[in-house]
């Protein structure tokens, strides 16, 4: 909770008050499906689904979210914010709710058992890092009078995938790979709040978002850029 507040929380504030302070005109924002949580209605996660996360980091999120917005009504600042699902890549070191989707590919690739923490039924939304990247620049260059919202819930690989199903297409890439399951009940009850199709329809509509990605293509070049990066992802 403390390195969520200070990242999330006070880091933005300061990104913002130095934004303010220096006249940059525009702040993009990195938030997560993680704002969401408790109390979801809807059949679907979408830009308007009440955000009551259970997570910290979730919380931290939701008020750097609204920090933005007070920035943006009361100076001026252009600030704009994608709500990101689980973003995979090579390399990842932090631990998360949802990290077994890169670990599970890196570890195998490398040639170490590894074990997911959830029912091999769960699905989860997903979005490759390079798919993750170019949203960011594409939203940061769509002329604002093209927005109508401040911050977008975004879906990337699609289907949105199960455990199972990605312990499947790592199996097929590595032959190798020891991927075995033991549910942990207390993420699995938060996987399980989260785990809902995510409608990112205003996203398209605005600025155009198609991601490029899906769970085959991300696997395969998630792999290739380990082979190519040995020492980076070491």
């Amino acid at each position: 909770p403390s390195a969520s507040l200070s990242a999330n929380a006070m880091g933005t504030f300061h990104i913002l008050e130095a934004a303010r302070l220096f006249d940059v005109p525009q702040v993009m924002f990195s938030s997560t499906v993680a704002t969401y949580g408790i109390d979801i209605e809807e059949s679907e996660i979408n830009d308007n689904t009440l955000q009551r996360p259970q997570l910290f980091y979730g919380a931290t999120k939701v008020f750097s979210e609204n920090m933005g917005l007070f920035f943006k009504k009361k100076y001026g600042i252009d600030f704009r914010g994608i709500r990101y699902p689980g973003v995979v890549g090579p390399g990842v070191k932090t631990p998360g709710i949802a990290q077994y989707n890169a670990w599970a590919i890196e570890h195998s690739a490398k040639g170490h058992p590894f074990t997911i923490w959830t029912k091999p039924e769960t699905p989860h939304a997903i979005i490759y890092y390079k798919d993750a990247a170019h949203a960011m620049i594409q939203l940061a260059n769509t002329p604002l009078e093209n927005l109508q919202r401040t911050a977008y819930v975004l879906s990337g690989v699609s289907p949105i995938p199960t455990a199972g199903e990605l312990a499947d297409v790592v199996r097929q890439k590595i032959p190798t790979a020891q991927i075995t399951f033991d549910p942990d009940p207390e993420k699995q009850k938060i996987l399980d709040e989260l785990a809902r199709p995510v409608n990112d329809n205003n996203a398209r509509k605005e600025w155009n978002w198609h991601p490029q990605y899906n769970l085959e293509h991300m696997v395969d070049d998630f792999l290739q850029e380990l082979e190519m990066n040995p020492q980076r992802y070491a």
